[in-house]
């Protein structure tokens, strides 16, 4: 079957033309989840581990300017720990917890419209099959016995064709939000381990810096409304 008669079938049926529209969505919010969690969300080794050998020795101050030189999400939550650095543990972490609290939304935003893009393309294919089959069983009842056979054999072939269409889409979006699912959980594991790490070596290693001054704490505020 050629793209023509591909595009014709799917333009041709309501059923089609939704699941059609479906598949746009699913690959819009692919593409922009991808970017975002393997691009903009990825955990960036080399500088958490300067930052984190910056905190080693002692040199707090110059760990939390080099947090807010970058807009990575994490350097806000690192942020937040090295300005409460001279705080109790307590402090420290509930500090990052809201700062965590905030990035999570950006990590786990329309991935669960995948998922939802593919279990309803797949229910449209059922419904646009049982619309077909209905009215194809109605038509039958002004043919000639013996058009019958072939128009019910022509509308079941059509009315199938909804179903076949959305489960094409439901199944690349299923394993796409596997992915992602995968990927997110990931992430935030890992940023978990960064900022325990980190909230570990600022309450038990010894620092005479402090970066809460009032410029300091007016940057920090700045860094948290704009990244």
């Amino acid at each position: 079957m050629g793209i023509g008669k591909i595009w014709a079938m799917i333009t041709s049926d309501a059923y089609m033309i939704a699941i059609a529209g479906l598949l746009v969505a699913a690959v819009a919010f692919g593409i922009e989840r991808f970017i975002a969690l393997f691009m903009n969300y990825h955990v960036k080794n080399q500088f958490f581990a300067k930052v984190k050998a910056m905190v080693k020795d002692g040199r707090i101050r110059e760990a939390y300017n080099a947090c807010l030189t970058t807009s990575h999400p994490l350097a806000k939550v690192i942020a937040a720990v090295l300005y409460n650095a001279n705080k109790s543990q307590d402090a420290i972490e509930s500090a990052s917890d809201i700062e965590i609290q905030k990035v999570l939304p950006g990590i786990q935003a329309r991935t669960s419209y995948i998922n939802m893009i593919g279990n309803v393309s797949t229910l449209i294919g059922l419904l646009g099959t049982i619309a077909g089959l209905v009215q194809s069983f109605s038509s039958l009842g002004a043919a000639s016995g013996a058009d019958k056979a072939a128009l019910l054999a022509a509308g079941i072939s059509t009315a199938m064709n909804t179903t076949a269409f959305g489960l094409i889409v439901a199944i690349p979006c299923i394993i796409m939000y596997t992915i992602l699912s995968s990927k997110e959980d990931r992430i935030l594991k890992k940023y978990d381990e960064v900022v325990s790490e980190l909230t570990h070596l600022v309450v038990h290693k010894p620092h005479a810096e402090t970066v809460n001054s009032e410029t300091q704490f007016q940057e920090y505020k700045d860094f948290k409304r704009h990244g």
